[in-house]
């Protein structure tokens, strides 16, 4: 049964509650940008297929509730109970192929929520078929399919989110203002950190169960993967801290928690990247992670490093905080010239001056001249655009959200190498060590 009623979501994701919540100028259909196909321009609702929908698969779908669900596609009919029960009546499919290949004409957009293995591979089919995607982070399983999944974007013209939803908020833009106002200074230090995993990471490949339960299609669920026996060990969950679905606690909340300096700060480009860790292996993501990007100066920002801390490891707490303060479970810490800023959360929120008196003062604030999302809600903005009244979302794959994913997916290859790298974005290559490209491509089962 639905813990969560679709009337609810209807009343808090409509394009009623958009209109309600006073769309902004820049969001005006004056400003739909140029680039952007098969948009809904007829007043009819966005026709939506779910493909993942358990779990953050179902809340991505009654997210969309407004619009017209009009399939639903998940390899295990237990997990996507909860969404049958909100729509009886819609076709249900364990085939994502056949759903797109049989409903082609009746589907204008779909959200994909699956274990990260699967993101590129469907969302490639759903872009070469011209539909809208809104698809869960990190974008993709590994760089190059990052790459690919950009060009094929830019070809499809279609609209495009990624579901790292901090991008929408207000604590983000915050940040942004604040840094490229000069408020700290320059900006020479960053720290990012969470209390992932919360799921088992440094193990050993689990006993393979006695049978795959009957609801699942174990081969569907496995997808690209390697061929493996079921293991409840893996699924429903767990698949996180395994390379050959997961992309561990970095890959799981990096796209979060980087997502705020990524953007404020320019971190695209050239990078010198190391790590430290324990219980890294062929086969599972590490128990926790410490892992130091060193970007080169960029135009007129200067070099800058970030560091991030996973496994409930954490940075030095600032002295700002005063005697006998800690960290939140996660944050990000901004350190320029002239202070520094602290934002509490995983999702670039609540972005404070440290110490406290120094946030007292700040009276005079930089003017908020960054677009704001109504109700910081990133399903909104992507229908929005669906419909031809909005520009690109924040973090479209185009333009944001491949490049974020390619910055945070270096440090998986710099655990997984074991030594540092330094990576050349034109090449796309880390210079000198070309056992590193095994890290950046896979190889596909056929399924």
């Amino acid at each position: 049964m639905a813990t969560i009623t679709r009337r609810r979501f209807l009343q808090a994701t409509s394009l009623a509650a958009l209109a309600a919540a006073g769309l902004p100028a820049a969001l005006a259909g004056a400003t739909t940008d140029s680039r952007f196909r098969n948009v809904v321009r007829s007043g009819r609702k966005l026709r939506v297929a779910g493909i993942g929908c358990g779990g953050k698969g179902f809340i991505d779908v009654m997210s969309v509730a407004g619009e017209d669900i009009v399939a639903l596609c998940d390899v295990d009919f237990v997990s996507a109970e909860r969404a049958f029960f909100e729509f009886p009546q819609v076709p249900r499919y364990r085939d994502f192929r056949r759903m797109l290949d049989e409903m082609h004409d009746r589907i204008d957009a779909v959200t994909i929520s699956t274990p990260d293995h699967m993101h590129f591979p469907i969302a490639m089919m759903a872009l070469e078929r011209g539909k809208h995607v809104y698809v869960q982070k990190p974008l993709t399983h590994v760089i190059g399919e990052a790459r690919e999944l950009k060009k094929a974007a830019a070809k499809a013209g279609v609209v495009t989110q990624m579901g790292n939803q901090g991008h929408a908020n207000e604590g983000t833009r915050l940040v942004k203002e604040w840094i490229e106002a000069g408020v700290i200074g320059d900006v020479r230090e960053v720290h990012c950190w969470t209390d992932r995993p919360i799921w088992p990471q440094g193990m050993h490949l689990p006993q393979p169960a006695h049978g795959t339960p009957p609801t699942i299609d174990w081969n569907l669920w496995l997808g690209v993967a390697p061929e493996r026996e079921y293991s409840p060990a893996i699924a429903p969950f767990n698949w996180r801290g395994y390379w050959d679905y997961g992309c561990g606690a970095l890959g799981d909340m990096g796209c979060h928690a980087m997502d705020a300096p990524f953007w404020a700060l320019d971190l695209r480009g050239p990078v010198k990247v190391s790590a430290e860790s324990e219980g890294n292996s062929e086969v599972t993501a590490p128990k926790w992670s410490v892992v130091t990007y060193e970007f080169p100066a960029r135009g007129s920002l200067p070099p800058v490093k970030l560091t991030w801390w996973d496994g409930r490891k954490k940075p030095p707490v600032p002295e700002e905080l005063g005697p006998g303060a800690t960290l939140p479970p996660g944050g990000t810490l901004y350190r320029g010239d002239k202070g520094a800023i602290l934002s509490q959360g995983d999702y670039g929120e609540s972005p404070r001056l440290i110490p406290e008196s120094r946030m007292q003062e700040f009276k005079h604030r930089p003017p908020k001249r960054i677009p704001r999302v109504p109700k910081s809600n990133p399903y909104l903005e992507w229908i929005a655009a669906c419909k031809g009244v909005g520009p690109a979302p924040g973090s479209n794959i185009v333009d944001h959200s491949a490049d974020l994913t390619e910055m945070v997916s270096l440090g998986n290859v710099a655990i997984r190498m074991g030594k540092p790298i330094e990576w050349d974005p034109v090449k796309g290559v880390c210079v000198g060590q070309p056992e590193a490209d095994r890290f950046l491509h896979k190889s596909y089962r056929l399924f």
